[in-house]
């Protein structure tokens, strides 16, 4: 088990991590997820020992191995940039790190793991190969043989295929959770990329501005995110916001000139107007693109209408991209309907998909009560 408690880290005026404190079991597949500068790289590096905090420890096992070197805490990092040699072959960077004052493996020894994990990903026939003749993603599989040939204690991998097109990022999704599974190990990564994330993760932690946000697993942080921070970070496509407001007959209703009104239930009412306290005050109610209904032609009571921007074709999937007043919805259509730019459309919120956003910090208000309760 690894554990980074009250960790923070400065460099000169800016504040890289603010108090964290993160747990990751044995076999996790954890990813620290958040946009660039949000501190991911830099939780990295102190967990490594790269890098030293000004405050707060990191555990291992239950032992402090905050002082520790990075070589003696044997977890290998696997950089954004791969670190490989270029001038020696794949199965000499390979083996580079069996060679090191640290290990000295026989060589027999030594081929055996290389063959295995040559064998595992796939990569046996560029054993010979300099590795400036590789592809990126044959360089990146590359770069993470030489992290399974030290069997370290922890797997730590920075925006490991970040880099890399999207084909190329698909296909190493799966290589890299089918080697989690295959191995058993431990992985601690990184990624501003939420979909690889969702797609490899066990469990994930949203980072943003040095401190975290949230963890847990990704289906749990996709439909109960804290905030709207965690929303807009997690989500792909992200949730669109559309301000509301209570008005003074207790109805609650999207702050637009039409005041179109949002039918929530007596209870949620009554919940939501114990965090907003003072009526008129501007809170935002949050959808996913999937849960947004949409009409074309029939004029429905609760649908509003609007006008189409764009559309999107992300694979089998269609969204458009709606402007109502100054606002941007982004709505998953099915694949029958047929839009196209400055047709109108007709769209409503379905109570039960709402999620409600307090205006200071952005959070959630149903878990702003749980929380409380």
């Amino acid at each position: 088990m690894l554990e980074l408690k009250g960790i923070t880290k400065i460099f000169g005026d800016i504040i890289a991590i603010q108090d964290l404190n993160l747990t990751i079991q044995d076999g996790e597949f954890f990813i620290l997820l958040g946009p660039t500068g949000a501190g991911k790289t830099t939780t990295l590096r102190v967990t490594v020992g790269l890098e030293k905090p000004e405050n707060g420890k990191v555990y291992f096992q239950g032992e402090d191995i905050s002082n520790l070197p990075p070589a003696v805490r044997n977890f290998a990092f696997m950089f954004e940039s791969h670190n490989l040699y270029p001038v020696l072959n794949v199965y000499d960077n390979l083996a580079f790190p069996l060679r090191s004052p640290m290990n000295r493996l026989p060589e027999k020894e030594i081929q055996e793991r290389i063959n295995k994990v040559a064998h595992d990903l796939h990569i046996t026939h560029l054993l010979k190969r300099k590795v400036s003749a590789l592809s990126g993603g044959e360089q990146q599989r590359v770069a993470l043989g030489r992290t399974l040939v030290r069997k370290p204690n922890i797997y730590i991998l920075d925006e490991p295929i970040s880099s890399l097109d999207y084909k190329l990022r698909e296909e190493l999704q799966t290589e890299f959770k089918r080697i989690h599974e295959e191995y058993g190990i431990t992985i601690f990564s990184a990624t501003h990329d939420n979909i690889s994330a969702m797609a490899m993760a066990t469990r994930i932690g949203i980072i943003h501005e040095g401190k975290i946000l949230q963890i847990g697993d990704p289906r749990e942080i996709y439909t109960n995110p804290l905030s709207m921070t965690v929303a807009n970070i997690i989500g792909a496509p992200s949730m669109s916001f559309l301000p509301c407001r209570i008005k003074k007959e207790n109805q609650l209703v999207l702050n637009f000139p039409e005041e179109t009104p949002l039918s929530v239930g007596l209870e949620r009412l009554k919940k939501i107007k114990s965090v907003i306290k003072n009526e008129e005050e501007i809170f935002y109610a949050g959808v996913w693109p999937e849960d947004i209904q949409i009409e074309k032609e029939i004029e429905t009571t609760g649908f509003i209408g609007a006008e189409v921007d764009t559309v999107e074709y992300h694979g089998a999937e269609k969204f458009v991209n709606i402007s109502y007043h100054d606002i941007h919805v982004k709505a998953l259509i099915s694949p029958g309907m047929s839009y196209r730019h400055k047709d109108r459309i007709l769209f409503s919120l379905p109570s039960e998909k709402i999620y409600f956003f307090e205006p200071k910090q952005g959070k959630n208000i149903d878990k702003l009560l749980t929380q409380e309760a």
